[in-house]
């Protein structure tokens, strides 16, 4: 059974939608082509994900597992995974800010293939949530060290995510 390593949780202030997991040492570009899964895109050097929220404050875990943790669809709207091949020491979740206090750092053992899974609620609240009756936003990235595999879409029922994946990739 896979152990829990890591979990910090917290507030990102994100930008046009997306926010990102990555190396600030090695800061490569970060895809943005979510039409394959309506959620999640990856490259070698890091990952990004489609958020609801276009400018605001969204609340992610983040996790670090020793194995492929326990899978639970029953509370998110779309749960997807896929490989990350990784070739940088550190690893840590960043929204718009880019500043050292507000990422959350992901602990892993250096350079290698992870696999990454990324739950998501609340995408369909609309992109402005200043209401204090709108759900926040959140999410919770799971990565354990993994070989190489195809994505899966354990579940994909928003309506965002939809809508990117019925889009032909630019």
């Amino acid at each position: 059974m896979a152990q829990l390593i890591q979990r910090d949780n917290g507030e990102l202030f994100i930008e046009h939608n997306v926010f990102t997991v990555l190396d600030p040492d090695v800061m490569d570009d970060v895809p943005a082509e979510f039409d394959e899964n309506g959620l999640l895109a990856v490259t070698d050097g890091g990952a990004a994900v489609l958020c609801g929220t276009h400018t605001g404050t969204i609340e992610v875990t983040a996790e670090t597992w020793d194995g492929s943790p326990p899978l639970d669809t029953s509370s998110w709207q779309d749960v997807t995974e896929m490989t990350l091949p990784w070739k940088g020491q550190r690893m840590e979740v960043w929204g718009a800010g880019y500043t050292p206090d507000e990422e959350l750092p992901l602990t892993i053992p250096g350079p290698g293939t992870y696999r990454l899974r990324v739950c998501g609620r609340h995408r369909d609240d609309g992109e402005d949530r200043r209401t204090a009756d709108t759900p926040v936003e959140q999410y919770l990235l799971q990565m354990w060290p993994a070989p190489s595999a195809p994505p899966v879409m354990h579940k994909a029922t928003s309506a965002l995510g939809a809508r990117w994946r019925s889009q032909p990739s630019t």
